[in-house]
């Protein structure tokens, strides 16, 4: 459903992403594990276009093009076709989770009011918020407020939900709210990639399990073999590290 091959990017002489490699298919769940600056953000941004890749090649839908080739009706056919949800929720404070989830169906997908409300309110339902849909994000905890962000997703209908580490800026309290979302989009069969520190989610929730470093895939695999047999010595050492301080 989605192809990705040797994707590239880089900030001037800093190059961030290597050539990356990622086959998506519908009703996978994906989640992408590794330290801290690795590029796994900037690869998610880079496959939806918030960032500009310098190389590679994208198959999706109707797009078969360069990442540095990419005309702006390509761009618009790739971001109408995801979701992201972002770490920091990026909601509009000035409007309610209601409007908020409404806002990119009226604008992007040119939905009547009607529409774009019949739809954002069953996306609320189903994250757990529809008595919360008047509410503004101040008046919303930070795991409602990344809900919202995933209604928001949601009601776009997209082929692929996009998450950048959807709950690295929660309270500890607060993550098995969204965790639990995700779940049950996961068991739904949603199409999702999945950037996490939460190994938890990456080994029981996903089928795929791909571990960067450096802006390179070091190891891809089932959570079976990436968790229970990894082949590489740095997989090893992160998996020792990270399980050891949780």
């Amino acid at each position: 459903m989605l192809t990705i091959e040797a994707l590239k990017k880089n900030y001037g002489s800093n190059e961030i992403l290597k050539g990356i490699d990622l086959q998506v298919e519908q009703g996978d769940v994906i989640t992408i594990i590794g330290p801290s600056g690795s590029g796994k953000t900037t690869f998610l941004r880079s496959i939806t276009t918030l960032e500009k890749a310098n190389a590679g090649h994208i198959i999706f839908g109707n797009v078969d093009q360069d990442f540095d080739k990419l005309s702006h009706q390509d761009i618009r056919a790739i971001r109408q076709n995801v979701g992201f949800v972002f770490q920091n929720y990026n909601l509009f404070n000035n409007k309610t989770a209601l409007q908020n989830v409404m806002e990119g169906l009226l604008i992007a997908q040119k939905l009547s009011h009607k529409e774009a409300r019949e739809r954002a309110l069953k996306a609320l339902e189903k994250v757990g918020l529809l008595e919360r849909q008047d509410h503004y994000p101040a008046q919303l905890s930070g795991g409602q407020q990344q809900r919202v962000g995933i209604a928001r997703a949601i009601a776009l209908n997209p082929k692929v939900i996009f998450f950048d580490e959807p709950t690295s800026a929660l309270d500890p309290e607060l993550v098995g709210e969204v965790l639990q979302v995700m779940k049950d989009l996961a068991a739904e069969g949603v199409t999702m990639v999945v950037v996490t520190h939460q190994m938890s989610f990456a080994r029981d929730v996903s089928n795929k399990v791909i571990f960067m470093v450096d802006g390179q895939v070091v190891e891809a695999g089932t959570p079976a073999e990436i968790f229970e047999k990894p082949k590489e010595a740095r997989t090893k050492q992160f998996l020792a590290e990270i399980l050891a301080n949780n």
